[in-house]
């Protein structure tokens, strides 16, 4: 195991500046290698058992490459999580002085996860412990009520939801239900958990075929919540590190710090559930690492591929408390109601023919429609979108499903921030047998 190469190394220079002294090996937080914690958690800090942080030395060391990551932090941009090593110095009040040898190294090409292990005086795990915890309240985002969307992960620090209730074309019921169900949690249900001493985190999980609308209704959820003063954070993984766990891990510590009640997003949660990363996930679900704000903490996750989250999670009460099936469209009503909405002011009565040709598409497939029958208007300088323009758009769309090279297929969402509603391969069954 190449941690071990770490080990012995920390080791060796323990024992050349510490010959006999008893230590212990143990797994470090890699947040003690943060440019931001190393910035912040300054020599002289005070920390328990009357000791203090006297400063660090870096170290060089053969069997690790020394190399950092960078993000937003505010409006300034920052280096962040480093692998490195280093000699963590302290001293105590009425007793000699120790260091810490440390070490965080990335072991895996595909997964920018650091390890770090610490070689610690046998008698001075209460001082380091109080040290790691200084350094991540330092890396901790910090959290302000305000009026957007803090963005763990991704390359700006904020955005401003902008759909509105209204625009999200979807059955009236569905709606309502998924909004009562927030606003019961944040206004009656916190109390509850909090009763019966359980962590107030309720985890819904929006699941459709790609472009039924599961982006546009996050970010109506958004605004809605930050409409009520609640705080909104929304992971992202369209920056070069993708889906990863050590986002979520960066989420939960800020929903935890957070002083007021806050909705937590995840689109594609299928993607964080992969390899070693799903146990993780499965103990926040579970509740092991789940998020303690004593204000409440709802989490509303996205799938365009409901048969990944298996039945270890889907079936297992707790995991996912409700799973909202986004379904295309089911009738003429929904379907005339949509087309209206993306033809806006090119509306013709006279449209309301190809209505039965939207019956169970997405509402992508209504949007590209609309849109390209204005097109093919425009660039006939046109003023009016004729039902002919509206029937070829239709057509022509049809045919690329039909021959292969779906656009639903190609074209994967890009995210909330841009509140698209784009596609993977479309899935069109319902494996949870629930009802849409």
């Amino acid at each position: 195991m190449q941690y071990e190469r770490l080990v012995q190394w920390a080791r060796e220079v323990f024992e050349e500046r510490w010959p006999g002294r008893k230590s212990v090996t143990i797994w470090a937080s890699s947040e003690c290698s943060n440019m931001i914690a190393q910035n912040q958690v300054r020599a002289g800090r005070k920390l328990r058992g009357k000791a203090r942080y006297d400063g660090l030395q870096p170290l060089d060391s053969p069997v690790v490459v020394p190399i950092s990551d960078y993000g937003s932090r505010g409006k300034k941009m920052m280096l962040t999580a480093t692998a490195g090593a280093y000699l963590f110095k302290f001293s105590v009040e009425d007793s000699d002085p120790f260091e810490v040898v440390y070490a965080s190294s990335y072991f895996d090409d595909d997964v920018q996860d650091l390890t770090a292990i610490a070689i610690v005086p046998a008698d001075r795990l209460e001082t380091w412990a109080a040290f790691e915890f200084a350094c991540a309240r330092a890396v901790r985002p910090r959290i302000r009520r305000r009026r957007d969307v803090y963005i763990i992960g991704g390359t700006d620090a904020f955005f401003d939801p902008t759909v509105d209730w209204d625009d999200v074309i979807l059955p009236d019921d569905l709606k309502d239900d998924l909004v009562e169900d927030m606003e019961a949690f944040f206004t009656k249900g916190v109390q509850i958990y909090r009763q019966l001493k359980l962590a107030p985190f309720r985890k819904l999980l929006l699941a459709g075929v790609p472009g039924t609308g599961k982006t546009m209704l996050c970010a109506a959820m958004a605004k809605k919540a930050i409409s009520h003063g609640r705080i909104v954070v929304y992971v992202s993984g369209s920056d070069r590190d993708g889906a990863s766990f050590e986002k979520i891990q960066r989420a939960l510590q800020a929903v935890t710090a957070a002083r007021y009640p806050v909705l937590l997003i995840v689109e594609e949660i299928d993607a964080y559930l992969q390899g070693d990363d799903k146990a993780r996930v499965l103990n926040v679900l579970d509740g092991v690492e789940s998020p303690n704000n004593p204000e409440g903490a709802l989490l509303l996750a996205t799938t365009n591929y409901p048969e990944v989250i298996d039945e270890r999670i889907a079936k297992r009460p707790g995991r996912l408390d409700r799973i909202f099936v986004i379904p295309t469209i089911q009738d003429d009503a929904h379907a005339e109601k949509m087309l209206r909405h993306y033809m806006a002011d090119q509306w013709r009565d006279e449209h309301v023919t190809v209505i039965s040709q939207l019956i169970n598409q997405p509402g992508a497939f209504v949007r590209e429609a609309a849109l390209h029958a204005r097109m093919l208007a425009a660039h006939e300088h046109r003023t009016e979108v004729t039902l002919e323009y509206l029937e070829q758009s239709i057509d022509s769309l049809l045919r690329q499903i039909h021959s292969g090279s779906d656009f639903l297929r190609e074209r994967r969402p890009i995210g909330l921030v841009h509140a698209s509603g784009k596609s993977k391969k479309a899935q069109r069954h319902n494996p949870f047998g629930f009802h849409e």
